[in-house]
């Protein structure tokens, strides 16, 4: 690596965990002194709570921490001359943001990794020790359609993956062809095992004389394979649903025929997956619009209107992904086309500046 992309690629480091430091403590703060009366009188749950706001703010101010260390980076090497110096030495415009947007880039990547993680989970342990209720509570009486089958649990921990009260109802148009009813059931190798089944089965074809329903009991069973617990009782509050990225996928391909919150789930997805990527782009952005000098130009000025610049698109991405998530519009439009676009854009700039 050369020496410039070293020293560039290190401020930015040092620009971006100020920046980033600085806002989480910002974040942190508020969020105790909102919810204060809220904490449980626990010290080590205390602690807990704010290691888990710290880590539920990360989705917030990584974003914008990274566009702030560039506008910092920038403003700085303007007031003291070194832009210049640079691309007076031959060092393409290009060639100097690379550093900074491959770190940025980097980060993100592994942002996005952290969200394969129970880590995108911070936000709900964070709010069940506000409401001093357990990290692994249960869901009540769902009532769900799965591969053309309706199921009935009465309680279900998605954590300890475990069902109180199963009973699924085997449909063919308006008929019913079978009930499979179990007092308990856990989820174990893809499939949920259930304990002291009751099973009917009932024949298709009602006729005097034939056979009538068929009664079956047996000590266990295995069913429903594929119908991962976390999918359960996200889709019985999709709305208010948190998922990380593994959690969203089975979501969608779970529920893809019966149309239970694809697009809230869609969006999550598209929110832990692709929407951080705006950031390192909209860098880009920024860098071939900022003044290379401050002779001509107010710095002050052109940095309060770049931050605010930044503000307004992460709070409009941020609308977009509300609507999204709502089906007021498209997830993909909502989420990946913005994306696309700055993507596009930034390559065009990259190209014009060759």
């Amino acid at each position: 690596m050369k020496l410039y992309a070293r020293y560039v690629g290190w401020v930015y480091i040092k620009s971006f965990l100020v920046v980033f430091l600085a806002l989480e403590l910002f974040y942190v703060g508020i969020d105790l002194l909102t919810n204060l009366k809220d904490l449980p009188p626990s010290a080590n749950l205390q602690l807990l709570y704010v290691g888990l706001t710290s880590l539920s703010a990360i989705g917030y101010v990584l974003p914008l921490s990274l566009i702030f260390a560039l506008i910092i980076l920038h403003v700085n090497m303007v007031r003291s001359n070194e832009l210049i110096s640079f691309y007076a030495l031959g060092i393409s415009k290009n060639s100097l943001i690379f550093p900074p947007f491959f770190i940025a880039l980097f980060i993100t990547i592994f942002y996005v990794g952290l969200n394969f993680t129970p880590f995108a989970y911070a936000h709900d342990y964070q709010k069940s020790i506000a409401k001093n209720t357990a990290f692994s509570k249960s869901t009540n009486d769902s009532f769900l359609k799965f591969e053309g089958k309706f199921i009935y649990i009465k309680e279900l921990n998605s954590v300890n993956q475990i069902a109180n009260d199963v009973r699924i109802f085997e449909i063919n148009g308006t008929n019913l062809l079978s009930t499979t009813f179990a007092n308990h059931a856990n989820f174990k190798d893809n499939e949920w095992i259930l304990k002291d089944v009751n099973q009917t089965l009932l024949p298709q074809i009602l006729e005097l004389g034939e056979a009538g329903f068929n009664k079956i009991q047996s000590d266990s069973l295995d069913a429903l394979k594929g119908f991962k617990p976390k999918s359960i009782e996200s889709a019985a509050s999709v709305e208010n649903s948190k998922f990380n990225i593994p959690d969203a996928i089975n979501f969608i391909k779970t529920f893809k025929n019966e149309g239970i919150g694809l697009d809230s789930a869609k969006t999550a997805f598209y929110n832990l997956a692709i929407a951080p990527f705006f950031a390192p782009f909209l860098l880009l952005i920024f860098y071939y619009h900022l003044p290379v000098t401050g002779r001509f130009f107010n710095l002050a000025l052109s940095t309060f209107i770049f931050v605010v610049i930044t503000l307004v698109v992460w709070g409009l991405l941020f609308i977009l992904a509300k609507f999204a998530q709502t089906s007021v519009i498209l997830p993909e439009i909502g989420i990946v086309l913005p994306v696309i676009l700055l993507f596009a854009y930034a390559i065009y700039l990259i190209k014009s500046h060759r």
